[in-house]
């Protein structure tokens, strides 16, 4: 499995584009990658402008599908308009 959070904050000016991006993202990935096991993005209670994404999928191949994925990448650039600095990216692993 390949599984990584990511903690960004969006522009106040930019949360509505951001957050119609990211809805429309997920929709695309669950319609069009069975190789996602898991893939939320939640908005950080009481911090309103950061977000932070949860995905997980079966395997590396399954990852760089979703990454060249043509909705992947034209909506990429567009969120990363939306962002305040820059996103933190952790891999994740299981110990179970």
């Amino acid at each position: 499995m390949i599984s990584s959070s990511i903690r960004l904050k969006v522009l106040p000016d930019k949360v509505e584009e951001f957050e119609g991006l990211v809805a429309q993202l997920v929709r695309d990935i669950y319609a069009n990658e069975p190789g996602a096991k898991f893939y939320e993005v939640r908005r950080v209670k009481d911090q309103p402008l950061t977000y932070v994404y949860f995905l997980c999928f079966e395997d590396q191949a399954a990852f760089d599908r979703y990454s060249n994925a043509d909705y992947h990448t034209q909506m990429s650039p567009k969120a990363v308009a939306c962002l305040d600095g820059d996103p933190v990216f952790e891999d994740l692993e299981s110990f179970y």
